[in-house]
């Protein structure tokens, strides 16, 4: 860990003992961003944006990326926090009903921007209660990676583009042999509990549906209902690994790289793990198999500036900068990612791999979606999800009282 990353860490564990800044010209930006990177590229970011704006100094504040959310919430509460924050959207309906956050619209529309507004990835720029509340640094696409070689192996010659043929490829890979599977589901109950919203709902967007309307809860629909039967047939058919229950995101990721399972749907960054850990599979991705829809889950890394901050404007200075669109690609190439400014696009393009060319395909061409920003207590939410579906693949519950169980307890977290 380098001198500057080890003060920034330290800073990071003493903010809650320090107030909102007051000084003109100098902020805070808390995110985890930094913490998954080894090249030091965000303390260059940093320097190089203050060599700039030499009337603003920015204090990187890192934490890991399971700490940001409470940090945010812990310091709002005793009036103590950042200017410049990193937003994971799942957070922005919590976030807004304790008043963190400021409304981005004005700024968005302000003349000298460095980018336009239509230019941004759109997913985290709807408007909740009448205003856009973060803009996107950077995009991972949900995708679904394949295994070549099994699904060769199995009899295929290409991977599946509908549901069908999805169910069919899955069911005859893990024919194959023992502790050979077509897909994983990540359904533990151990936090973040966020299984379904890295697999059921990347299937759900396929196959155009939605869990909410608006702000309200809206699961038990007949998309959500017909996602939840594709689950439920594919395990009672054999095509899902045994232990869903208890196996993570992190599990089907290593399970996949260790060429045990046919199909993984996750964030296309995972590409790099992948290819840069077994070299030797015989790899590629896909948009998710649709029934009816080519649309895609999206996460990404958000900006947003504290309601409660002093520099507001050095804020937005710091976020315009981010989005321009030659340092946006080079926070996207540094993190592996899509940027957040589409107009990076070109530059992210040029020497990418493959796969990263058929992210490029999909975020340009397909719809993004992400519900869960608007869903109330999203960790909450994901934990109902995840408790409710063990329950169906478990025989317990049909789909339809699975869909209906989960409305009546999203209803529950709303109150």
């Amino acid at each position: 860990m380098n001198k500057f990353r080890l003060s920034a860490w330290t800073f990071a564990a003493a903010t809650a003992l320090t107030p909102f800044t007051t000084q003109a010209g100098q902020i805070e930006w808390l995110q985890w961003f930094a913490a998954e990177d080894t090249s030091g590229y965000y303390d260059q970011l940093v320097a190089d944006f203050e060599a700039a704006h030499p009337d603003i100094t920015v204090k990187l504040v890192t934490q890991p990326f399971g700490k940001v959310r409470e940090s945010i919430v812990t310091d709002n509460a005793i009036g103590v926090g950042s200017d410049v924050l990193g937003l994971n959207m799942p957070w922005t309906k919590e976030f807004l009903d304790i008043g963190i956050l400021e409304p981005l619209d004005e700024y968005l529309t302000r003349e000298g921007n460095s980018f336009a507004a239509g230019d941004l990835v759109e997913a985290p720029l709807g408007k909740i209660e009448g205003h856009t509340w973060m803009v996107p640094l950077n995009a991972f696409p949900f995708v679904m990676h394949v295994n070549m070689g099994l699904v060769r192996q199995a009899g295929f010659e290409a991977p599946p583009t509908t549901w069908e043929e999805f169910a069919e490829q899955a069911k005859a890979i893990s024919a194959l042999e023992d502790g050979i599977s077509g897909i994983g589901m990540p359904f533990s109950s151990q936090p973040p509990s966020n299984g379904p919203i890295l697999t059921f709902l990347p299937l759900l967007y396929a196959n155009g549906g939605r869990i909410m309307d608006g702000s309200t809860p809206d699961f038990d629909n007949p998309k959500v209902v017909e996602t939840l039967q594709l689950l439920k047939d594919m395990q009672d058919e054999g095509g899902i690994a045994p232990g869903a229950a208890s196996r993570t995101g992190g599990v089907d990721l290593e399970e996949f790289i260790a060429g045990r399972t046919g199909f993984l749907i996750s964030p296309g960054v995972h590409s790099s793990a992948i290819t840069g850990r077994n070299a030797e599979l015989d790899y590629t991705l896909v948009r998710v198999p649709s029934n009816g829809e080519q649309a895609y889950r999206v996460h990404g890394w958000e900006l947003g500036i504290s309601a409660s901050s002093d520099n507001k404007d050095d804020a937005w200075t710091f976020v315009n900068y981010l989005l321009s669109p030659e340092v946006n690609a080079q926070a996207a190439q540094a993190a592996n990612a899509l940027p957040g400014n589409l107009k990076a696009l070109d530059v992210v393009r040029e020497g990418a791999d493959p796969t990263l060319i058929k992210q490029i395909d999909i975020l340009e061409g397909d719809t993004p979606v992400e519900e869960m920003r608007q869903s109330p207590k999203a960790a909450g939410s994901w934990a109902v999800m995840t408790e409710e579906i063990q329950a169906m693949l478990r025989g317990d519950k049909t789909p339809e009282e699975t869909a209906a169980a989960v409305q009546a307890r999203w209803l529950e977290l709303a109150q």
